[in-house]
């Protein structure tokens, strides 16, 4: 039987040595159009490369390249529900492939986001995950995760970081349950995941442009008022998903 070291989990990140390569369409001979799908294809690697976990609390990929500048602007989203939802038509994904936009205005306002300038940020709380050896829910993340970045790729959208909550692990050595409280929204334990990420780059958040979209509003037919509880912990403004693609006057 494996043995673990629960000190090394914990206190440093795992990389997932798995990837995959997404094949050159040959039939489209434009010299641009052929750079920008090995650009896409390459940065999509790096970011299935990326995947860490710290110990049994917090998810994250934070592999792509660094953001230019020493102010940073942080658009960051909810995942289920903001930016995705089931293609089946689930309540809760049944697979890697189970997911759509959550709106055919996502990827658009998204690109445009990115356009002005801000870092697109993921945090989302994933209390089906549980991060341990052979883990099949973790893996599903991961490759839900690696398709939603590739097809941001091809909109030349090459910065995302993800973090996500999972769920505490019911054998083995795991992380105590105030580490994975403090991940879980609507505690900030990710948001300041990334004010670390970004300061070891030598960079700090502008609050003042930055914000958090999510559902869980607290409105009547919301589930929690999770997000809206996230975005005023980090100090940062709040929208809806329906606000905010609405407001970027795409619909």
């Amino acid at each position: 039987m494996t043995q673990y070291d629960v000190t090394s989990m914990i206190s440093k990140p795992k990389r997932d040595p798995g990837a995959s390569t997404e094949k050159l369409c040959s039939t489209d001979t434009s010299g641009k159009a052929i750079a920008q799908r090995l650009d896409s294809s390459l940065m999509s690697t790096k970011f299935e490369l990326g995947w860490e976990t710290v110990g049994t609390h917090l998810i994250r990929n934070i592999s792509t390249p660094q953001f230019p500048g020493k102010r940073v602007k942080v658009a960051a989203f909810d995942l289920d529900s903001t930016l995705i939802t089931t293609k089946s038509g689930a309540k809760f994904s049944r697979g890697p492939t189970d997911w759509k936009w959550w709106s055919t205005n996502v990827p658009k306002v998204l690109s445009k986001t990115n356009n002005e300038g801000y870092l697109i940020v993921i945090f989302t709380n994933q209390g089906a995950v549980v991060v341990n050896q052979n883990s099949k829910s973790y893996a599903n993340l991961r490759s839900k995760l690696n398709s939603v970045y590739g097809e941001l790729a091809k909109r030349q959208i090459n910065s995302l970081y993800v973090f996500a909550s999972p769920k505490r692990p019911s054998k083995g050595p795991t992380s105590s349950d105030e580490q994975h409280k403090s991940t879980r929204k609507p505690e900030i334990g990710m948001w300041r995941d990334l004010e670390n990420a970004l300061a070891m780059q030598g960079k700090t958040i502008d609050y003042k442009e930055s914000f958090y979209v999510g559902d869980a509003a607290g409105r009547k037919q919301d589930f929690s008022d999770s997000d809206i509880k996230f975005a005023e912990n980090a100090k940062i403004d709040f929208k809806t998903p329906e606000e905010f693609f609405k407001d970027n006057g795409l619909e």
